[in-house]
C-alpha cells in the first residue's frame, strides 16, 4: 500500500507556545528557552529564521544566546497532483516578512534593535526565475517531490551511467582515489536537485529556451531568500546548500561542469558559491524599515550540527523532524560511502570549509503525523506514555516507507505498512511499533556509518520535534551503546544560524566561544541489559522490512506520472506571471518567448509524444558520451601506467 500524507494532516503549531503536536512527545516541557520579559536594548540581538519543510520560524536571540523573542507559521504544502509536493513562492515571502515581523514585535524590539540576520533553510528544494524580471517560472519544487522518478531510473540503468560506474571502478582500482569510488557506485535519487531541475528543462519549453539565452536563474531557497531581501543585488548560495542539490563536487568543492554538461545545464543557471559566513549583503529598507545585514546562510542540517556544537571530527547529531537526518562530521575530508551514505558540506566559516556525512529516512515526523491523523492517538505526546503501557509490540512490525528506504536498502519501490497484527493487536501495540521502527531505522543509518567510517564515532546529539519522545531516544541510546545528548531546545537549526550569523556580525569569535552556550536538557544512558533483547527484535524487523521491498512496480509509478504529465508546473499560472513582468518593459527584440512553447507541454498525448522523442535523442547522446568515457578512461589508465614504468 502506499500511504500518502496530505497538508491537512500535518501538526498545527502555535506562535509562542509549547505545541502539543509533534514538537512535545512525552518530555518534560521545561526550557530556559522562554522570552526575556525584559530585553535589554543595548544588547546584540539576532534575528534567525529557519525555513523547514512544515514550519516557518523566526527566534530572536542576545548575545548570550538567550531566546527574546519568536513567532513561527505553517508552510502551506501543495499537492497538484499524486507525488508532486511544492511550495507556492509568494505565499512563502509573505510569511517570512511576517514572522520576522511579529518575532521582534514578541521580543518588545524594533527592527532596529536588529544586529544581524541568519538564515536556515531546507536544502534541495528549488525554483527558477526569469534574470530580468525576478518573476518565477513555478512554485518551489521540494525534496519530497518525486515527478522525475522516471528521469532517475532511465539515468541510473542508461548506459552512459552504467559506463561511468565501471571506468571509475577501474579508477579507483588502480588510483586508490575516493573519488573514484564515490563514483563506481554512483546513484542518482528522487531528493536530489539534478532530475527534478532537468525534469523542469525538458518539460516547460520556456524555461529551456530562456535557459539557453542565459536569462534563467536558478536557486534553492535560501538563494531566492537573500536574491528578494537583497532586491536583485545579491544571487549566491553557501556551500551547504550547494552540496545538496547533486549537481556540486564535494570533492573539488565546486558545480560539477561535468553533469553541468551532461544534462546540458548552462553554467549560467547557477548561483555564485559563498562562505556561510559573512556579508551577504543588506536587507532593503522597504521591508522592515531599517536596512538589517545578513551575515550568515546555512543548510539546515549543517545549521543544526553547528547549533549542536559538533566542531570535532566524528560529533554525530540527529535530527528528527519530518524526515531523520545523521549527519557526523568528518573534518576536511569528504567522506566515501558504497551503501547511500552521502558526502556534503556542514558550514563554511574563516576557520574552513567542514564536510558531513549524511544519511537520511524520509519518513520520521510523517509516521507520527499519520498515527494522528487515522485515529491511533490525539496527540503525538501522548505516543511514548502509549508505547510503554505495553511491555512489546505484541509481535506487530511497522515499516516507515511512506516514500521509500533509504540508506542502506536505498529502494525507492518499497511500501509501508504494519506486519504480524493479530486479533491481540492493541492501539498501543501499533503506536509502540511505529516507535520502534523509527528507531530501527536510526540504528541501521547508524550501523552503516560506524562501519564505513574512518574515524571514531563521538558524543551524539539529537534535535528536532521528534527528538521530544522519550522512548524513541532511550530507545536509539540502547541500539547504539551511546548516550545521546538531547539541548534544552530542540530547534537547534534556528540556533545554529543565529550562532553563525552572530560569528559575522562580531558578537562571538570563534566557535570556542560557543561551546558554553550550548544547554543540555537531558541525558540519555544505554540500558545495556535491554540491548541483546532489542538487536534480535531489529533483525525480526529487517525481515519484515525485506517483505515490504521492490513493492511498486516501475511500469506503475510511470503510468501514474504519465497520467499528469504538464500539470504541476501549472503553465498556465506561469504563463500569467511572466506577462505580468513582460509588461511595459522592453527586454529584447524578439519580445516575450512564443506560448505555444508552453501551451503544447499541457496537453498529455502530445507530452508523452515528445518524451518519447526526447529519449531518443539521449539515446544518442548517451552512445556517444560512452565512447567518449571510454576513450578517457583508457587514456587515464595509459597515462597511470605510463608514468609508473
Amino acid at each position: 500500500m502506499l500511504i500518502r500524507v496530505t497538508s491537512d494532516m500535518l501538526a498545527h503549531f502555535r506562535r509562542a507556545e509549547v505545541s502539543d503536536d509533534i514538537g512535545s512527545m512525552g518530555a518534560s516541557e521545561q526550557s530556559n528557552q522562554t522570552p526575556d520579559p525584559s530585553p535589554c536594548r543595548e544588547a546584540q540581538y539576532i534575528a534567525s529564521v529557519d525555513v523547514g519543510t512544515t514550519i516557518l520560524r523566526c527566534f530572536i536571540y542576545n548575545s548570550q544566546a538567550r531566546l527574546c523573542g519568536r513567532a513561527e507559521e505553517k508552510v502551506t504544502l501543495l499537492y497538484p497532483a499524486p507525488r508532486r509536493v511544492e511550495i507556492d513562492p509568494e505565499e512563502l515571502w509573505s510569511k517570512f516578512l511576517s514572522v520576522m515581523n511579529a518575532a521582534i514585535s514578541n521580543a518588545g524590539l524594533g527592527p532596529g534593535d536588529i544586529r544581524c540576520i541568519g538564515l536556515s533553510t531546507q536544502r534541495a528544494t528549488f525554483t527558477t526565475w526569469d534574470r530580468r524580471t525576478g518573476v518565477t517560472f513555478h512554485n518551489f519544487i521540494t525534496w519530497k517531490d518525486m515527478r522525475a522518478d522516471t528521469l532517475v531510473n532511465h539515468w541510473n540503468s542508461c548506459l552512459t551511467m552504467k559506463t561511468l560506474r565501471f571506468g571509475s571502478s577501474l579508477l579507483y582500482l588502480f588510483l586508490r582515489s575516493k573519488r573514484y569510488l564515490a563514483a563506481s557506485v554512483l546513484k542518482f535519487m528522487n531528493i536530489q536537485v539534478n532530475m527534478r531541475l532537468k525534469w523542469v528543462l525538458e518539460n516547460n519549453e520556456m524555461v529551456r529556451h530562456l535557459a539557453n539565452e542565459g536569462q534563467v536563474m536558478f536557486g534553492t531557497i535560501d538563494t531566492w531568500l537573500v536574491y528578494r531581501l537583497t532586491e536583485g543585488k545579491v544571487y549566491a548560495t553557501d556551500y551547504s546548500n550547494a552540496s545538496g542539490t547533486a549537481l556540486y563536487d564535494p570533492y573539488l568543492e565546486d558545480w560539477n561542469s561535468f553533469f553541468l554538461k551532461l544534462f546540458q545545464m548552462p553554467k549560467s543557471l547557477f548561483p555564485k558559491l559563498k562562505d556561510s559566513v559573512g556579508d551577504w549583503g543588506m536587507c532593503s529598507p522597504q521591508y522592515f524599515g531599517v536596512p538589517i545585514p545578513i551575515t550568515a546562510v546555512v543548510s539546515d542540517q549543517g545549521a543544526s550540527l553547528f547549533g549542536s556544537c559538533g566542531f570535532q571530527p566524528g560529533d554525530v547529531k540527529v535530527t528528527l523532524g519530518t524526515g531523520a537526518f545523521l549527519n557526523v562530521n568528518t573534518g576536511n575530508k569528504a567522506h566515501t560511502s558504497v551503501k547511500g551514505i552521502y558526502p556534503v558540506h556542514g558550514w563554511k566559516d574563516k576557520e574552513g570549509l567542514v564536510h558531513m556525512a549524511e544519511a537520511s529516512s524520509q519518513d520520521n515526523g510523517t509516521v507520527i503525523e499519520w498515527g494522528q491523523a487515522i485515529g491511533l492517538f490525539e496527540k503525538a505526546s501522548e505516543t511514548s506514555d502509549l508505547a510503554r503501557s505495553v511491555e512489546g509490540s505484541g509481535g506487530v512490525f511497522f515499516i516507515p516507507s511512506f516514500q521509500g528506504i533509504q540508506a542502506p536498502v536505498n529502494d525507492a519501490t518499497a511500501t509501508g505498512g504494519f506486519l504480524g497484527l493479530s486479533a491481540n493487536s492493541t492501539r498501543a501495540h501499533l503506536v509502540r511499533a511505529m516507535l520502534e521502527s523509527l528507531a530501527f531505522r536510526i540504528h541501521q543509518i547508524y550501523r552503516t556509518m560506524l562501519a564505513e567510517a574512518d574515524y571514531e564515532l563521538l558524543n551524539l546529539r539529537v534535535d528536532g520535534g521528534v527528538a521530544q519522545n522519550d522512548f524513541l531516544v532511550q530507545m536509539i541510546s540502547t541500539l547504539t551503546g551511546k548516550p545521546v545528548e538531547r539541548p534544552m531546545s530542540t530547534d537547534v537549526s534556528v540556533l545554529g544560524a543565529a550562532f553563525l550569523a552572530g560569528m559575522g556580525a562580531g558578537i562571538w569569535k570563534s566557535r570556542k566561544d560557543l561551546i558554553p552556550l550550548m544547554e543540555v536538557d537531558k541525558v540519555f544512558h544505554p540500558q545495556p541489559h535491554l540491548q541483546p533483547q532489542l538487536l534480535t527484535l531489529m533483525k525480526q524487523w529487517e525481515q519484515a522490512l525485506q517483505r515490504c521491498t521492490k513493492w511498486h512496480s516501475k511500469s506503475e509509478a510511470d503510468q501514474g506520472m504519465e497520467a499528469h504529465e504538464g500539470n504541476s508546473m501549472r503553465e498556465e499560472e506561469g504563463e500569467a506571471r511572466l506577462l505580468q513582468g513582460y509588461e511595459g518593459k522592453d527586454l529584447c527584440d524578439d519580445g516575450p518567448p512564443d506560448m505555444k512553447h508552453v501551451n503544447s507541454c499541457t496537453s498529455n498525448g502530445g507530452e508523452v509524444t515528445r518524451l518519447r522523442s526526447c529519449k531518443s535523442a539521449s539515446e544518442t547522446r548517451f552512445n556517444s558520451l560512452s565512447i567518449y568515457l571510454s576513450a578517457m578512461i583508457f587514456f587515464l589508465l595509459s597515462s597511470y601506467f605510463y608514468n609508473q614504468l
